[in-house]
């Protein structure tokens, strides 16, 4: 069994620009598992999915002290 604490960071978003405001429609995120999993915040038929533009997320670099 893998004891390791399971973590996960934010790699790639899908937004809508709704009235000049983005909306972020989901957000996929990369575990240390190496597994991916997308967890969507409006309800995909809800949406139209030609409106979503996907865009990676670049995370700010830790200072390692």
């Amino acid at each position: 069994m893998d004891d390791r604490p399971l973590k996960g960071v934010p790699v790639r978003e899908g937004v809508s620009i709704l009235d000049g405001s983005e909306l972020v429609v989901w957000q996929e995120h990369l575990w240390n598992t190496g597994e991916r999993t997308r967890v969507w915040f409006v309800k995909p038929d809800e949406i139209c999915a030609t409106r979503i533009v996907e865009r990676n997320i670049r995370l700010p670099v830790e200072d390692p002290e």
